[in-house]
């Protein structure tokens, strides 16, 4: 086999080990990214209003409300859910609520880091890391064809 097949060959086996892993790379790449955040909120909904806005002390993590991992409200029967998040002023729209009543709300969310590193980098860390594998990959490659 030429060293284009071998090449062809390893960037190919490269690929499909990434593959199986890049969920696991994904999630540590969000953890270093993110910090957990846990935030209480008093708002009372109107008559016939089941829904109220919160404001977050932190973004949200890609602005995306799935990053929401908990509501818990201090009415039995309420089922929060967020519903819409306005990243311009980090307000979080959280449905689900008893209406006419008061609650207390525990709103626990993945924020985007506080760290200045993280903020100008983490967007970038994906493709640092598989990049870099398959750079340094390739580059030991052909240093090892040179030599034999």
């Amino acid at each position: 086999m030429g060293k284009i097949g071998v090449v062809f060959v390893a960037i190919l086996a490269i690929f499909l080990l990434l593959g199986a892993f890049r969920e696991s790379i994904a999630d540590g790449i969000k953890g270093w990214r993110t910090e957990s955040q846990v935030q209480t909120a008093a708002v009372t909904t109107a008559a016939g209003e089941t829904s109220a806005n919160v404001t977050l002390t932190s973004y949200l993590f890609q602005d995306n409300t799935a990053e929401v991992t908990a509501i818990t409200s201090n009415v039995t029967v309420d089922s929060p859910v967020a519903s819409s998040y306005v990243a311009a002023t980090k307000i979080l729209l959280v449905g689900g609520l008893t209406s006419g009543a008061n609650h207390s709300l525990a709103i626990s969310y993945r924020a985007e880091s506080e760290s200045v590193v993280m903020q100008v980098i983490g967007p970038f860390l994906g493709l640092l890391i598989f990049g870099g594998l398959l750079v340094s990959i390739a580059m030991g490659m052909f240093k090892k064809g040179r030599r034999g």
